[in-house]
Parts: C-alpha cells; structure tokens; sequence
C-alpha cells in the first residue's frame, strides 16, 4: 500500500473497463487521480465518488485524446486541478471487429487515429512537463493481438502493433531524462464492454493454459508495478497478463 503517495496519476479513458480498475489501484496505493473520459458521463462520476471515498483526490476530464487542442487542455487542467502529471497511462481505446472486405477507409483511419495519435499527444504533452522534472512514468496499453493478430481485428492489431513500436522507440527518447515508457499487453479481458459474444468468450477462455478471461482486476497489479518504485529498473519493456496466450 502507498507505493504511489504523492504522485498523480491521468488514464484516459479511465472511466471503464481497464482503465476504471486502473484508477482505483492507483487511488489504493495513494495516487490523486485524473480520469480522462469521452462518452458514459454517469461511470465518470461514480468512479470519481470511489476514489474520494479512499480519501484520495479525483479530476474528471473530458477530452478527445485524438484532437490536439483538447489533449493540451486536459493536460492544463489536470495541472490546475491536481498538479504536474507523474504517471501517464494511454488507455482511451476502442474496438470494432469485422472482416476487411467489408471495412471503410473511415474504421481503419478512426482505429489508428484514437491508439496511435491518441497516445502521441498525450505521451507528448505529458513528456514536456516530465522532462524539467526529470521523473515520470508512461504505461500504454497495448495487446496481445499487437503480436499476434487475429482475423477480423486486423486494423486493431495493427493500430496495437504500432503502438508496441512506439513504446520501445519512446523509452529510449526519454529514459535519458529519467522517463520509464513501458507497456502492459493485456490478452482478453472479459470488461462487459467487449463486442465478442458469449459463445466466442467461452471458446477463447477453453483454449487458454488457465482455462479463464482474465477480469479487470487481474491487470492492476502490472500498472501499479510500472508505475511505482518497484518498476525503476523496467524501460521499454511489456507485461503480459494473458492468461497464457502468449508467452514472449
């Protein structure tokens, strides 16, 4: 407990899924946090209601992480609200599986728009004002079907595969100035938000060593890790909470 007191933290979209079981670990280790968020206002406000209810500080955020003037807005309030960012985790995401034939020039650009430009402008507005410190984390958030691919994920995996590239790239920018980028690799997550149907959950947890998806609260420890003292010695390196998929 309190590996993370004093230190603020910003996800974005951190109002479910991952990025929401991200943000409580945070607050439990001590961490005030920003929550960047775009759509489910009503998730927004309760998660900030449990954060304060751990006695730690919350600052909601909405802002599209694809448009450059609201990343540098959020990054200003952020500042003004709870203080310099110290852990930076690029979680805003989405998803859309569907076979290639039938995917617009439109699902392919909003794909890599949101994953790779997304946590672009934040790992660049977030490294401007980690550098004079000379201290900060950045976790993004990838997948293991950056590794692997997977049919009908096809730019997905490739907008994850990109971002894998970038993480190792970008830690070695700014390990120098005393910037940890590292990356967690989740495999499937059963959040609720997952277009998968049950059917397709069942089969995908039956071919995994651990016979189950893995939970949100299953990937926190990894973030909590990277963003702590116990992660000082990890630069450009992934994690992997997969149930066994893969094992890189």
């Amino acid at each position: 407990m309190n590996r993370l007191a004093g230190k603020v933290a910003l996800v974005t979209g951190g109002n479910t899924g991952i990025g929401r079981a991200v943000v409580l670990a945070f607050a439990d280790e001590g961490a005030d946090v920003a929550v960047d968020w775009v759509v489910r206002e009503h998730e927004a406000e309760s998660l900030a209601e449990a954060v304060r209810a751990r006695g730690r500080r919350c600052h909601l955020v909405k802002a599209d992480v694809t448009r450059e003037d609201e990343v540098k807005a959020m990054m200003e309030e952020v500042r003004r609200g709870l203080g310099p960012v110290d852990v930076l985790v690029n979680n805003a995401g989405i998803q859309k599986p569907q076979p290639i034939i039938d995917m617009s020039v439109e699902d392919w650009e909003r794909m890599i728009t949101v994953h790779l430009r997304g946590a672009f402008l934040c790992s660049r507005e977030g490294a401007r004002e980690m550098i004079p410190r000379g201290s900060g984390r950045i976790i993004n958030v990838c997948s293991q079907l950056g590794y692997i691919g997977r049919e009908r994920y096809t730019a997905y995996s490739a907008a994850k595969g990109g971002l894998i590239a970038f993480t190792r790239a970008l830690a070695r920018e700014l390990a120098p100035h005393g910037i940890l980028v590292n990356g967690v690799a989740p495999g499937l997550v059963d959040t609720g938000f997952d277009p998968l149907p049950e059917a397709a959950k069942s089969a995908h947890a039956a071919s995994l060593p651990l016979k189950r998806l893995g939970t949100t609260d299953d990937m926190t420890s990894a973030f909590v890790f990277l963003a702590s003292d116990d992660g000082r010695y990890y630069c450009g390196q992934f994690l992997h909470p997969n149930g066994g998929e893969i094992m890189p």
